[in-house]
């Protein structure tokens, strides 16, 4: 018998792009941040990012910096299961400009160097094939502990893909519209208690 559990972790990102300063000038700029607070110890399954995402167009390679964007899972034990997999999926990744042109910009979602995409399910934990996790393998070795929740922690990288000139039209970085993106990255987690023999 399979027990399945399903998180959402939602990231917000922006994409911000400075000004250029000459002598005896000045400017001023203010930064907002779009707040929620959330605190949830019950659910089978829990993933927290920890932070946000900030991306900077950097004229001389003329393209965005990369991120690496930390998470934390916690997971209920089963004392009955004898399997655990943990996969993620990404569901939104576009970045859209704060003005009229409809500017866009696609975050890649990267897991220990393998691509989370849309079109399929990225195996982080499996302990029936042996795979445990990395820095997320306190969950795989944890699954069955009822006296406790079992917690860890990992990080994706983020990297903007591509942008758009108006949404369909696309462009180099270079070519972008001056401004800011903004938008959420949302991945999905996927958790499986198995229960049966040999973890079938």
């Amino acid at each position: 018998m399979k027990k399945k559990v399903i998180a959402l972790a939602l990231v917000s990102a922006f994409v911000g792009m400075g000004a250029a300063h000459a002598a005896d000038t000045t400017a001023q700029a203010v930064a907002t941040w779009s707040a929620t607070a959330k605190k949830d110890t019950t659910s089978k399954l829990v993933v927290t990012p920890l932070g946000s995402l900030s991306f900077q167009y950097a004229e001389g390679v003329k393209g965005f910096n990369t991120q690496k964007g930390l998470f934390d899972v916690a997971i209920e034990g089963d004392s009955t299961a004898t399997a655990f997999k943990l996969t993620s999926r990404l569901l939104s990744n576009t970045l859209t400009q704060l003005d009229d042109s409809g500017s866009t910009l696609s975050v890649g979602v990267s897991y220990n160097g393998v691509a989370v995409e849309k079109t399929g399910d990225t195996v982080m934990i499996d302990t029936a094939n042996n795979i445990l996790g990395g820095n997320l393998s306190a969950l795989a070795t944890g699954y069955k502990t009822t006296a406790d929740r079992t917690t860890a922690q990992d990080a994706f990288t983020f990297s903007i893909l591509s942008g758009t000139l108006d949404g369909s039209t696309a462009a180099e970085f270079k070519d972008l519209p001056e401004g800011i993106w903004s938008g959420d990255v949302s991945v999905q987690f996927d958790a499986t208690w198995t229960s049966g023999p040999s973890g079938a």
